[in-house]
């Protein structure tokens, strides 16, 4: 007795990824290759700062910290102006960017 595996032998675990909540019922499988196109990246206009829900920083710039944010939880990542920020502070890693430059 093994455990039981959905996969066939026709069909490897690299090449099929399960279907995304919300997805027609009829579909079972998502190919690999054919997965949707990926959003762009929001971009900063003029006095513009990248900021999340619930933190307590913002950031000048796209830093570690925004890349980490955008590919596990996008939602979160928002645009505001810098004069709505309120008590928020500069995040470290973009503090030691402008440093830098």
């Amino acid at each position: 007795m093994g455990t039981y595996n959905t996969l066939s032998r026709r069909r490897t675990s690299n090449d099929v990824l399960t279907p995304q909540a919300g997805a027609p019922a009829g579909i079972r499988w998502v190919h690999a290759s054919r997965r949707q196109q990926m959003p762009q990246r929001p971009v900063l206009g003029d006095r513009q700062v990248y900021i999340t829900r619930r933190g307590t920083v913002f950031h000048s710039a796209w830093c570690q910290v925004v890349q980490r944010t955008w590919e596990f939880n996008r939602p979160t990542l928002q645009v505001c102006d810098q004069g709505e920020v309120g008590e928020r502070r500069l995040c470290r890693s973009c503090a030691a960017e402008s440093r830098r430059h």
